[in-house]
C-alpha cells in the first residue's frame, strides 16, 4: 500500500489516467468490434460511468469497461462524500472556542495536526509551486499554527495574511531564523509567537529529566553532538538548570564546530558551573566519560556503540540517547538508567506548541516589570494592559520573559521545600544568574552604556556589583501579578 501512496503522491495525475481506462476500453469495444459510429461510441462509453448502458451490444472489453466504470464512479462518489464530510467536520470544529488549524507541508505538521483536540490540518505538497501558498484560505479559528518546512514560507504566509489573522493567536515555526534578531513587535491585531521544534524538545527534556533531586551533588553532564539537537539540549540546560547558589554543574561538550566552540566555551555561568569543550572525539575521551553523571548522545547513528562503551567504563551513569522513533533501546540492557528521548509523537502536542500557560506567565512577568518602572499598581483591567504591553515587545524581549516563566517552577519548588524564601535576596541572586545567562546565550555582552542594537548591557555583572535598586528588580513587584503567575505554575 505504501508504494501506491508514494506513486500517487509523486504522480498525482495518475488517478485521472486510471479513470480514463474504462472509457478507452469501451471505445475499442463499441467502435472497433461493435462498428458503432464515432459519436455513438463516445456517448455509449460515457454512459457506462452513470451505470446506464445505452447499447445492447456486449463483448469482453465492454464487460470489463462496465465493471471498471462502476469502480471509478464509486470512487468519485466516495471522494465527494469524504470532501463534504471534511468540510462539515471543519465547520463544526471551527465553532469551538479553542479551534486550531495547522498549515503545513511536512510530516511534523501532520503529526501535530493528528494530536489536536479541536482542529485540523491543511496540507500543502512541498513539491508544488511555492505560489500555491497564496491559494491557502485562512480559516476562521482562534489559533493558527504555521509549520512549513521553509522558514520564509512561514514568514510570507503570515505577512500576506496579516489582516485575515487579526484577533487570533499565530504560532510560527522557525528552524533557522533566530526570532530574537527580528523586529517583530506586534503592530497588527494578531498575537504572534515563535517556536522551534528542537527548542520544544529540549524544554520538554529538561522538564522530564531535570536535575532538581541531584542539585546538591557535583554533577557532570556530557553532551555528544552539537547539531540542532545538541545545541538545544545545551542551551536549555544552561538556561534552566539553576537550582542554588552553591551548585556545581559541569557541561562537557563534544562535536562543536570551531565557531560554536569559541562562543559556547566563552559563556559566563555567573556561578560555580563550568563549560568544557572537547576537541577530540568522544571515543578518544572515553576516560572522561567514565566520570560523567549523565551522558546525552544527540546523534542518530552509533547510539548502541556509545551505550555499550559507556556501560563498560561507567555502569552507574545515566545514558540518554536522542531518537525520533525510540525502539526499546532501554529494554536492551540491564541498566535501568538508559533513556531514549526525542519521540516527536510525545513532543509535537498541542500543549507543547501553544504553551498557553507559559506565554501568559511571560506576559504577566513583563507587565510586572512595566508596573515597577511606571510606579503603578495592577488594576481590574490588568489583563488588557498586560496584552497591550506584550505587543510592544520584539522577539528577543518576548523570549526573555518566556525564559523567566520557564524557570519559575524551580524557584517555587525551592520555596515550597523550604530552601528559599520568596522575594529574598537569595531568590534575587538566582534570578540575576538566570537573566544574565539568557542575555549571554543571545550574544549580549557587558558595557557601561546600554545599546540594544549592539547587544550591550551595563547590568551583565556579578550580583554583588549591582545597586540595591537594581537587585530588587529581580523580584516580583506586584502581589496581584504574583498571585496570577503562581496560579499557572505547575
Amino acid at each position: 500500500m505504501k508504494i501506491f501512496s508514494y506513486i500517487k503522491e509523486k504522480c498525482p495525475w495518475i488517478s485521472y489516467a486510471f479513470g480514463l481506462i474504462p472509457f478507452i476500453v469501451a471505445c475499442i469495444g463499441y467502435g472497433y468490434y461493435g462498428k458503432l459510429p464515432v459519436w455513438e461510441t463516445v456517448y455509449a462509453s460515457v454512459a457506462l460511468y452513470f451505470v446506464n448502458p445505452v447499447v445492447d451490444f456486449e463483448n469482453s472489453l465492454i464487460v470489463f469497461a462496465e465493471i471498471t466504470a462502476v469502480i471509478v464512479t464509486a470512487g468519485i462518489i466516495l471522494s465527494v462524500v469524504r470532501y463534504a464530510y471534511a468540510k462539515v467536520d471543519h465547520f463544526f470544529t471551527r465553532l469551538s472556542g479553542d479551534a486550531t488549524v495547522v498549515y503545513t507541508d511536512n510530516d511534523f505538521g501532520q503529526e501535530l495536526g493528528q494530536n489536536l483536540s479541536h482542529g485540523y490540518t491543511i496540507f500543502n505538497n512541498p513539491d508544488d509551486d511555492r505560489d500555491n501558498l497564496k491559494k491557502f484560505k485562512v480559516e476562521k479559528v482562534k489559533n493558527h499554527i504555521l509549520m512549513f518546512e521553509n522558514d520564509m514560507d512561514n514568514v510570507s504566509f503570515y505577512t500576506e495574511n496579516e489582516k485575515k489573522l487579526a484577533g487570533s493567536n499565530v504560532f510560527m515555526m522557525l528552524r533557522d531564523i533566530d526570532p530574537s534578531l527580528l523586529d517583530t513587535a506586534d503592530k497588527g491585531a494578531s498575537c504572534l509567537h515563535f517556536f522551534n521544534i528542537y527548542d520544544v524538545m529540549a524544554r520538554d527534556y529538561w522538564r522530564k529529566y531535570n536535575l532538581y533531586e541531584k542539585r546538591k551533588d557535583r554533577i557532570k553532564i556530557a553532551i555528544i553532538g552539537f547539531g540542532r539537537v545538541g545545541t538545544a539540549i545545551f542551551k536549555y540546560g544552561y538556561l534552566n538548570n539553576i537550582y542554588g547558589l552553591d551548585q556545581e554543574i559541569e557541561y562537557h561538550i563534544w562535536g562543536c564546530s570551531t565557531s560554536a566552540a569559541e562562543f559556547v566555551g566563552s559563556l559566563n555561568t555567573m556561578n560555580k558551573d563550568k563549560i568544557v569543550i572537547h576537541e577530540e572525539s568522544w571515543e578518544e575521551g572515553i576516560d572522561c566519560l567514565a566520570q560523567m553523571t549523565r551522558v546525552i548522545y544527540t546523534l542518530q547513528n552509533h547510539s548502541i556503540e556509545l551505550v555499550q562503551k559507556v556501560l563498560y567504563v561507567n555502569p552507574d551513569a545515566e545514558i540518554h540517547c536522542y531518537c525520533e522513533n525510540p525502539a526499546g533501546l532501554a529494554q536492551l540492557y540491564i541498566s535501568n538508567k538508559i533513556v531514549a528521548f526525542g519521540d516527536m509523537t510525545d513532543i509535537l502536542t498541542e500543549d507543547n506548541i501553544k504553551k498557553e500557560k507559559l506565554y501568559r506567565q511571560g506576559k504577566l512577568f513583563n507587565y510586572d516589570y512595566h508596573l515597577r518602572y511606571s510606579g503603578e499598581n495592577a488594576g481590574d483591567d490588568f489583563e488588557e494592559k498586560a496584552e497591550s504591553e506584550w505587543k510592544k515587545l520584539n522577539g528577543f524581549f518576548k523570549s526573555s520573559n518566556i525564559a523567566r516563566a520557564d524557570h519559575y517552577w524551580i524557584e517555587k519548588r525551592l520555596v515550597s521545600d523550604g530552601e528559599l524564601e520568596e522575594n529574598s535576596e537569595d531568590a534575587w541572586k538566582i534570578e540575576h544568574i538566570r537573566w544574565s545567562r539568557f542575555y549571554f546565550a543571545n550574544h549580549w555582552t557587558y558595557d557601561p552604556k546600554r545599546d540594544n542594537l549592539m547587544r550591550k548591557h551595563p547590568l551583565l555583572v556579578p550580583y554583588e556589583e549591582l545597586s540595591y535598586e537594581e537587585k530588587s528588580k529581580d523580584g516580583v513587584y506586584s502581589e496581584v501579578i504574583r498571585a496570577e503567575i503562581d496560579k499557572l505554575t505547575l
